[in-house]
């Protein structure tokens, strides 16, 4: 008789910090990466048991509900002095009862953590190491790297050195990463050389390979059927350049561009773009589902000006809706996009290297990048996920 598998997908950070007047907490523990792989392999393997597992700040008494035929466990916080510093010992506790009534059982249990730079993933690999253990890159730097590039940090240096040694000690009792960067990849070979390390995205649904008519989508959408039209998907804030993107539109008017995406930034930028006087720029906040798929149909490409990113989702939406893109080389965008065969390559904060790739695109327009797509459909995800739970 063949073992059970059982997967537990644990998140790091308190999710309340994405509660808005639109979304409670359940449905934004539901959008969240672990639950997305977690409901993936539900899908596509309903005999494996799935339980996802969050720390959370506001709630004060564990909480337990299903969805999607998974166990959906919210632990309150020990404490949460800021973002991605979230810690439950409930939650540490549970996962070493678990451990154990697993081992009695017979039942094969993986942990898969979601992102490892932080206090939570640390401990569960310091704590765990006999136990199987994935762990997924969501973006996240290694302690010393994040301090370079947040410098207003520079005080708590000595916090940063332990989390670095603590690193190097722990990370080795993990025996598979799927990373997001050359540069991630390259640090965990050095630092954890006897685990496996391989470039892994998330993954994107069917309904994005479904062909829609760019004139019928721009019709459905009341856009000009002649006008140049491109598109920015993503948070609203400086790392995702759009100062830079809004200050090249003013040399770009023969072109429309529509940015997508809400953050408590977007009010600033609001005004950046009034004071610059931008008559082709709109901002429509968030948008998901048909009328998202309808958008990325209408654009002529997708710009993403990004001076930070692991491997963006946006990317392969966009490659899977036949959009060509105009990105930056930054984190795992070099391991996605072929310069001139699917994207053209910018500088990073860099509005007159934007203005060229605009006219170098308008000139030649880049045809036929959906095939660079086919790899990541969850379902090739999924695919590669469960053959690294057999192993």
């Amino acid at each position: 008789m063949k073992q059970k598998l059982k997967v537990i997908h644990i998140e790091h950070c308190s999710h309340s910090y994405f509660v808005s007047d639109n979304k409670n907490l359940d449905e934004v523990v539901k959008g969240s990466w672990g639950t997305q792989v977690g409901r993936e392999v539900k899908r596509f393997y309903p005999n494996i048991e799935v339980e996802c597992w969050f720390p959370e700040k506001i709630e004060k008494e564990k909480r337990v509900f299903n969805y999607l035929n998974m166990k959906m466990k919210i632990f309150p916080t020990t404490f949460s002095p800021m973002y991605a510093l979230d810690f439950s010992l409930q939650m540490i506790r549970e996962l070493k009862e678990e451990i154990n009534n697993c081992k009695i059982n017979n039942i094969k249990l993986i942990i898969h953590i979601h992102e490892y730079h932080n206090l939570h993933g640390l401990l569960i690999a310091g704590l765990f190491k006999r136990q199987k253990m994935i762990a997924q890159h969501h973006g996240g730097s290694w302690p010393l790297k994040h301090l370079k590039q947040t410098k207003k940090y520079l005080l708590f240096f000595p916090f940063f050195l332990i989390g670095q040694i603590l690193e190097k000690i722990v990370l080795k009792n993990i025996e598979c990463f799927f990373a997001l960067s050359q540069e991630e990849i390259t640090y965990l070979k050095k630092i954890s050389p006897h685990s496996k390390v391989k470039f892994q995205t998330m993954g994107i649904e069917e309904e994005y390979f479904e062909n829609i008519n760019k004139k019928l989508a721009r019709k459905k959408l009341k856009l000009p059927v002649n006008k140049k039209i491109f598109i920015f998907i993503g948070r609203i804030n400086k790392e995702k350049g759009i100062k830079y993107l809004l200050d090249s539109m003013e040399n770009s008017k023969n072109i429309d561009l529509k940015i997508i995406g809400y953050t408590q930034s977007i009010d600033y930028f609001k005004e950046y773009s009034r004071k610059l006087k931008l008559k082709n720029v709109e901002f429509l906040g968030g948008v998901f589902g048909k009328k998202k798929l309808l958008y990325l149909s209408a654009a002529d490409a997708l710009i993403l000006p990004s001076s930070k990113e692991g491997a963006p989702v946006t990317i392969m939406e966009a490659f899977a809706r036949n959009l060509p893109v105009i990105t930056t080389n930054v984190g795992g965008i070099p391991l996605m996009v072929k310069d001139k065969k699917n994207s053209l390559i910018i500088k990073e904060k860099n509005s007159k290297d934007i203005i060229r790739a605009i006219n170098q695109f308008i000139e030649k327009p880049i045809k036929n990048v959906k095939k660079y797509s086919e790899k990541y459909k969850w379902r090739n995800i999924i695919k590669d996920t469960i053959k690294e739970y057999e192993n």
